[in-house]
């Protein structure tokens, strides 16, 4: 078990008034959780509702067609192709129209939010509320072995293997997935790329560690929240969360006294997400004039690069520095992007940590201790590259910044070095996994959002993510969050989709000289292959977990006095018919509905959707033609199980349905 703090003493902190039990997160995963085998899924009641279930062997799962699954893999080209359409739109060309002369689209109705009505004879619009699998299925084994995904994989190494045949950039990919960690990774390219293949052979792999640059800011945010868990575990007042505003937790904050209310109102979510107001790297980089933008770029004269991390090197200078200089953009306004604002995270966090811990460390030594070392991230850092480490640096052959040692008080912002191996860690282990290390899954649900989205209706920012949407084959929309990462010479990519449980890492190291780049070399942007991977990936996924969901709930359920019947259709597991000691349940639930505004168009007459909650075996009725928030829970049994309440248990090998409000056990044929 790793070491978590130097201050750990046969597992409890030695300081007064802190006794929770600390556990690596291997240790977490297997001793601080029950399995949905060993934890009941509701009190001794339905314990005693389940009885004895028919001993029958489960039927054999039908054989995969190869060609459905080819044809689905297919399919999964039009996942993301927002994304695609966003990249291209965004090159303006001659025949782009201009803001002034936007005109009305001619298919445009005059409505802005279209609705069929009441009628639900109507056949239902295309783009639907469906909802995403159920989060107690994204650690099952079977979507990484199921025949679409194995194929979309098989697909992708060849599709990697073509785009980098001619390459000169060094390229280290991993995919991850919650059930068992990382489950493709592809390296391509040499280390040091600055020397003849000669004199340096050897090749780019999983613990080959580049500058990940503003992916760091992931790492910004996650110490607030390790901090806000552990401050709650110590009862320790006043808690830190993304709410926290900036001045609580760092008095020393100040701004232009024509903007000292505003500087009242920053929280930490706010320099999280960009949305503090503040610009982007203040007092960095100073020019006279335009005439200081030197093309091509001259070495020691130009201003941008050379010059860059050459001032605010102590916090003390960086928070003058702010107080000296108005707001950009006015707080909350938009997100405008700040590495200054995640600087002064980093002094919040190290501010709140000194009283927390009663100790004063580095940003770099703090997250190594909160984060790196818990989550037995190895290669990973920030500050001084450690000499063990230096063989595994992989070196562009670009002008680069790989051996500059960023100000401490910058690190928050972009000084992090790390390998697709351990991103590859942080990725299952932080925001994957149903039981997250270091952070409660409340703070994961809440972190894996968007803030702010923009008009195009594809992009967002989150905290400190910036989101592409994509739209899944059975039309449902969903955010993928991406955080990218550049300086000079390495570019970087990570990316989650939190609803299907995997994650993508993409670092590249840029194998052209300066004169090259300068002459129009390509290089290879992590963010155009992080789509790829995507849009070949996700589509193979949902088709996994639509059979997986399908093979275990779909079916005919009977008991002596009922009958059920589930199908999966229209993206939807729908509840067709659930009748028991003769009454219609889903009648029922339209009559609950007719009690508030007398008799009126079935609501559940084709049936209901069964949404996963989250709680293992556990769904809640919905209609099928709306969102769901809103459920009909405000009619309990007086055990308080609702009326839109559905379990689900293996019971001997069986698929077993469960239904307090009737008392009912039925069991899948």
């Amino acid at each position: 078990m790793p070491i978590i703090s130097s201050k750990l003493k046969d597992g409890r902190f030695d300081e007064p008034g802190f006794q929770t039990r600390l556990l690596s997160c291997e240790s977490r995963s297997q001793r601080g959780y029950q399995t949905m085998e060993s934890r009941p899924l509701l009190d001794e009641k339905l314990v005693m509702m389940e009885g004895e279930a028919v001993d029958v062997d489960a039927k054999k799962r039908k054989k995969q067609n190869w060609l459905m699954n080819s044809y689905w893999t297919a399919v999964g080209f039009s996942v993301g192709i927002f994304l695609t359409l966003y990249v291209s739109r965004g090159i303006p060309t001659s025949s782009t129209a201009s803001l002034s002369k936007r005109q009305t689209p001619a298919s445009y109705e005059g409505s802005t939010i279209l609705a069929s009505g009441n009628d639900l004879s109507v056949a239902a619009p295309q783009w639907r509320c469906v909802p995403p699998p159920p989060p107690f299925l994204l650690e099952d084994p079977r979507v990484v072995q199921h025949p679409s995904v194995k194929l979309a994989l098989a697909q992708l190494e060849l599709t990697l293997k073509a785009d980098t045949l001619s390459s000169k950039d060094a390229l280290s990919i991993s995919i991850v997935h919650a059930s068992k960690g990382k489950i493709y990774e592809f390296h391509n390219g040499r280390k040091r790329l600055n020397e003849s293949s000669f004199a340096s052979p050897a090749r780019v792999n999983g613990n080959s560690i580049y500058r990940i640059a503003s992916v760091s800011k992931v790492f910004a945010v996650l110490e607030a929240l390790v901090l806000g868990r552990q401050a709650q575990r110590r009862k320790f007042v006043p808690e830190l969360t993304l709410e926290s505003r900036l001045q609580d937790v760092l008095p020393e904050f100040k701004l232009p006294l024509e903007f000292k209310d505003e500087a009242g109102d920053i929280t930490l979510g706010q320099l999280g997400s960009h949305r503090a107001g503040l610009g982007r790297d203040m007092g960095e980089m100073v020019f006279n004039s335009t005439a200081d933008i030197i093309w091509p770029p001259v070495p020691g004269q130009d201003t941008f690069i050379e010059k860059y991390y050459k001032h605010n090197t102590s916090p003390q200078e960086l928070l003058t520095t702010v107080s000296k200089n108005d707001l950009i953009w006015q707080v909350g306004e938009t997100p405008s992007y700040s590495n200054t604002g995640f600087s002064i995270l980093g002094l919040a966090t190290g501010n709140y940590r000194k009283k927390l811990k009663k100790q004063s460390k580095s940003w770099a030594s703090s997250i190594d201790e909160d984060i790196l070392n818990p989550l037995q991230m190895d290669s990973t850092f920030a500050g001084a590259i450690p000499r063990n480490l230096r063989k595994d640096l992989v070196i562009p052959n670009s002008r680069h910044m790989v051996d500059l040692t960023v100000p401490a008080v910058h690190d928050p912002a972009g000084g992090i070095f790390s390998t697709s191996n351990d991103l590859a860690k942080f990725l299952h282990k932080v925001l994957l996994s149903r039981k997250p290390c270091l952070i409660s899954n409340s703070q994961r649900l809440n972190w894996l959002r968007s803030i702010h989205y923009n008009t195009d209706a594809i992009t967002s920012v989150g905290i400190p993510w910036e989101s592409y949407r994509a739209i899944m084959p059975d039309y449902a929309a969903y955010n993928i969050y991406f955080k990218g990462g550049g300086l000079p010479g390495q570019f970087s990519q990570i990316s989650t989709f939190p609803e299907f449980g995997y994650g993508v890492t993409v670092l590249t190291s840029v194998g052209s000289t300066d004169q090259e780049l300068l002459a129009g070399a390509a290089t290879t942007d992590p963010l155009t292959l992080s789509f790829t991977i995507h849009n070949t990936i996700a589509p193979a996924i949902w088709k996994a977990y639509t059979d997986i969901v399908t093979a275990d709930y779909a079916g005919t359920y009977i008991s002596s006095d009922g009958i059920a019947h589930i199908a999966f259709e229209n993206g939807f597991l729908t509840l067709k018919e659930l009748t028991l000691h003769g009454s219609n349940i889903l009648e029922k639930a339209d009559q609950l509905i007719w009690r508030q505004g007398g008799r009126q168009t079935s609501i559940f007459g084709w049936g209901a959707g069964l949404i996963g909650t989250g709680i293992p075996g556990r769904f809640r009725a919905a209609p099928l033609f709306t969102c769901v928030w809103s459920g009909f829970d405000i009619v309990t049994t007086k055990s308080g199980w609702g009326l839109d309440l559905f379990v689900f248990k293996k019971v001997n090998g069986k698929m077993t349905l469960f239904y307090e409000p009737m008392r009912g056990k039925l069991v899948k044929q």
